[in-house]
């Protein structure tokens, strides 16, 4: 599958528009000498400060409104009235909308402040599929990565699809759910208590605590992969700042399919990666079988034994990414300790702590403790 043929949807297309279009308006921030860290901490502590609001007020405004709205009977159905029907149907949708214009654009202008600390360029990238702007757009509007498949990897073999797709209808309805538990415990505790009125209302703080865990959710997630982009712009200078042979490279490529298949997503630092090195092969037709594990590791029989640690410490990189080690990647460095040091899991698991930490500066000096160390000549 070649970058032209995914079409990012409208959706997507508008929060990238959107987020070049804040980074146009914006300016520089003032050096606070506190860390990439600290800094987004308090980015989603404000998230969820203003999610929690923006959720809140339509929600009780909309209870409120409807209580002039002309009665509403949904059972018998020979009792539900067009006419009072549409004025419900209308309020709830100008509701929604804009409860959901606000939190994307809250989104969008603090994964921004985000990504600018981490001193990250907003640019439209045309080789990748996805470029910074479409990770962001996607996160901030909970659009799942695309579907793709490049170069005969699959990021999809070992997922249960079935699992993910209840998992994906339980999460979308969560807001209604929580609804309707929430009034059923009130209703069970205030019973016909004179404050019984209030439990029309209790979609507002239901409603407010969703969207703030929603939006710190979002932040964090993009933090994670804001500093897997600055750690792949790292291995990628590595990997460029020597001449490489063509096995050295391919072999690499394979370590990042690997990575793809095990996570189960083509994360977007992944799709980095790949189209980078690859772009170093001078022929990439002939390119099979990628996220192959005993192609992997039979390509080191044909590296010497300094370039075997390269392809094994970008596999231990690309299993950072997400900030933890499932238990395929776990048993995937059992199967190669013989060709890996002792010490390079425990590595892998403080840079992953600390990817998880936000804690971009420790997380590049994690990083360069797993590359093999190279002579400068």
């Amino acid at each position: 599958m070649s970058t032209e043929r995914y079409k990012p949807g409208f959706l997507e297309q508008w929060g990238r528009r959107v987020l070049i279009s804040i980074q146009s308006k914006a300016k520089k921030p003032l050096d606070s000498g506190q860390s990439f860290a600290s800094q987004t901490k308090i980015l989603l502590l404000g998230g969820v400060f203003y999610s929690f609001w923006i959720g809140f007020l339509p929600s009780v405004t909309f209870v409120f409104l409807s209580t002039y709205l002309p009665p509403l009977l949904f059972w018998p159905l020979d009792k539900l009235s067009f006419l009072a029907l549409t004025p419900f149907v209308f309020l709830l949708a100008l509701v929604t909308l804009i409860e959901f214009y606000l939190l994307f654009r809250l989104g969008f202008y603090l994964s921004y402040r985000m990504a600018q600390y981490a001193d990250i360029e907003l640019a439209e990238e045309p080789e990748l599929i996805t470029p910074i702007p479409g990770m962001m757009a996607r996160l901030v509007l909970e659009i799942p990565d695309p579907r793709i498949r490049l170069y005969g990897i699959d990021p999809y073999k070992h997922l249960n699809e079935r699992a993910l797709f209840f998992r994906t209808v339980l999460y979308k309805s969560k807001v209604f759910l929580s609804n309707i538990s929430a009034k059923l415990l009130l209703k069970v505790f205030l019973g016909r208590t004179g404050i019984r009125f209030l439990i029309e209302y209790i979609s507002g703080p239901v409603t407010g605590i969703w969207d703030s865990l929603t939006t710190y959710w979002i932040l964090y997630e993009l933090r994670k992969r804001i500093i897997t982009r600055k750690l792949s712009d790292a291995i990628m200078l590595k990997i460029k700042s020597k001449k490489r042979n063509v096995i050295f490279i391919e072999s690499s490529v394979r370590a990042v399919a690997l990575s793809i298949v095990f996570t189960k997503t083509f994360h977007p630092n992944f799709e980095y990666l790949l189209f980078g090195l690859i772009g170093l092969l001078p022929q990439k037709d002939n390119l099979r079988e990628l996220d192959d594990w005993p192609a992997f590791v039979d390509s080191f029989q044909k590296l010497s034994v300094e370039e075997q640690k390269w392809p094994i410490a970008i596999f231990a990189l690309c299993s950072s990414f997400d900030g933890t080690l499932n238990k395929e990647e776990l048993q995937a460095f059992e199967e190669i300790t013989d060709l890996s040091p002792t010490w390079l899991l425990d590595r892998v698991r403080h840079l992953s702590e600390t990817i998880k930490k936000g804690e971009l500066a420790e997380s590049l000096l994690w990083m360069e403790k797993i590359l093999p160390e190279e002579s400068i000549l």
